[in-house]
């Protein structure tokens, strides 16, 4: 049996960005999801190439990231996992795509491990509340 990865999605509350500027709009959803583009603009540089791969059904394996962003296949690796850790890629065969071929569609599936967690924290919780109280 497969060992499913674990998932660590943190949301910060930002105030939502003014309409119209994409570019800001993508910044304000990385820094939601914790992947602050002025803290690690690498990490940024690849999501935006993985973003850009998306838009034509395409994914991309590591060695054409590391070739087009010229960085090292060590830190794409590394941001790569981070981004397996949220659930907003996945890997598919040998390539790396956004969960569900689009960002849009990522955030929905994130959005459905987010409920399913909390479903079950919920059980627990009242399981527990049954046992001590």
């Amino acid at each position: 049996m497969a060992l499913r990865r674990e998932r660590k999605i943190t949301i910060v509350e930002l105030q939502s960005p003014k309409p119209g500027n994409v570019e800001d709009e993508i910044k304000w959803l990385c820094r939601c999801l914790d992947l602050d583009p002025k803290r690690d603009k690498i990490a940024f540089q690849i999501f935006l190439h993985l973003l850009n791969a998306s838009r034509n059904g395409k994914g991309r394996r590591s060695i054409e990231v590391t070739r087009h962003l010229n960085v090292t296949q060590a830190a794409v690796v590394y941001h790569i996992n981070g981004f397996l850790r949220i659930g907003v890629v996945e890997k598919k065969g040998r390539e790396y795509h956004l969960r569900g071929g689009s960002l849009e569609h990522a955030v929905i599936e994130m959005e459905g491990d987010m409920i399913r967690r909390m479903r079950l924290l919920r059980q627990i919780a009242g399981r527990i509340d049954s046992e001590l109280l």
